[in-house]
Order: C-alpha cells, then structure tokens, then sequence
C-alpha cells in the first residue's frame, strides 16, 4: 500500500510541476493580445517571469532532492552537439513524413508560438528570450531532472529516456502521430543527454541550442 501512495504521491508531482510550467507562456499569450505596450502588459510580463522563477526554483529543490546520478560537473561538447545533429535529423526524417502523410509543413506546436511573435514588441522580446534561456532550464529541471529521478530505478537507462521523451511530447502541440513523434524524440535525446553526462546542465545547452535556432527561424519569417 505504501508504494502505492508513494507512486500516487510521485505522479502528483510530476503532473503539477506538468501544468506549471505552462504557465509563464499562458501569460504571455494573455500579454499579447495587445498590441501596444500597455501596463497590462508589463503587469502580465512580470507575472509570466516570476512564474519561471517560481517553477525553477521548485524543480531545483526537486531535482537535489531525488536525484539519483553523482553529480559529474563537467560540460561535455562532444555529448551536446551529436544530441543535436540527432535532433536535426529526425526534425527533417519526421518533417517529411508530416508533409507526405498530413500535409504538415509544421507543426501545431511552432504554429501555435509563431502567434505570440511580431504583435506586441515587449512580449516578442521577453518571449525571445525566455525561450532560449528560461524554457529550456525549467523544462529540463521538470522533465529530466524530476521526473527521470522518480520513476524506476536508479540504474534504469532506457525506460527513463523513454518516459521522459512522452511526457515531454505530451507537453507540446501534436495533432497527429509524427509530431508527437518528433518532440518524442527530441525529449528522449535531451534525456539521453543528461544520463550519459549526468551533469544536467548539457541538456539545457542542448535544449537552449534548439530553441535558439528554432526561435531564428520564426524572427526571420516576420522580420
């Protein structure tokens, strides 16, 4: 019966960290709808990064307090850019598939934040960046730091990858198989990232990388 409330107790918080951290971009779509600058909008800015701090705060303490990794300490390059090259190649494998099977040139999810982009100057800017430097530190914090160190046993490689790639997908926009195939992916490299390198700082680089091409992309089409 214990385990069971442990697993209960552990799968509450996964889903409450889950939901969290959707928040800051729930305000800023909010932030958005303006398209001046207004004090609502500041208001709603500083609501969405106080949140961000809020949940990597919280997910920091989670993390120290459940993982289950020693703590290598070391950047490793090498670990960080084969993650992407592998990211890049699905992206395009799983993007093809998209277009031939749905007629998707792109996903729901990168539809979806190409609307928060270009209305509202702050919001964009403050978007930008979050994007590339706050997301990608509270996501890891949640979705590899937590949620790989409660489930299974320490010395469980694959499940944990697995896992922590459809939690993550389920975390996205997906309106059919291959997108939610494709941020399954990308969640499983970034978590292979942090197993093989235990130090979870590679996979927010990784992550941050991602984005920060991604989110050139999306500016380029508006400006």
């Amino acid at each position: 019966m214990s385990k069971v409330f442990s697993l209960i107790r552990r799968g509450g918080l996964v889903a409450v960290l889950f939901v969290c951290v959707g928040l800051p971009l729930t305000a800023m779509r909010i932030a958005d709808r303006s398209h001046q600058v207004t004090i609502k909008t500041i208001i709603l800015i500083v609501i969405s990064l106080l949140l961000y701090y809020f949940i990597i705060m919280w997910a920091r303490q989670e993390y120290h307090n459940h993982n289950q990794l020693p703590i290598r300490k070391k950047i490793n390059l090498k670990l960080i850019i084969g993650g992407y090259l592998v990211i890049l190649a699905s992206e395009y494998i799983l993007g093809v598939l998209d277009i031939v099977i749905y007629h998707q040139a792109e996903t729901a999810n990168n539809q979806s934040l190409m609307t928060i982009l270009g209305r509202n100057p702050l919001v964009t800017v403050v978007f930008a960046v979050s994007a590339v430097v706050l997301t990608p530190i509270a996501e890891e914090l949640v979705f590899r730091g937590v949620l790989m160190n409660l489930f299974f046993k320490p010395n469980t490689f694959w499940p944990k990858v697995i896992l922590s790639g459809v939690v993550f997908s389920a975390g996205h926009i997906s309106t059919n198989i291959i997108s939610f195939l494709l941020y399954c992916v990308m969640g499983m490299t970034l978590a292979y990232v942090y197993r093989k390198s235990g130090d979870i700082r590679n996979s927010m680089l990784l992550h941050g990388l991602n984005n920060f091409v991604a989110m050139l992309l999306m500016l380029s089409r508006i400006f």
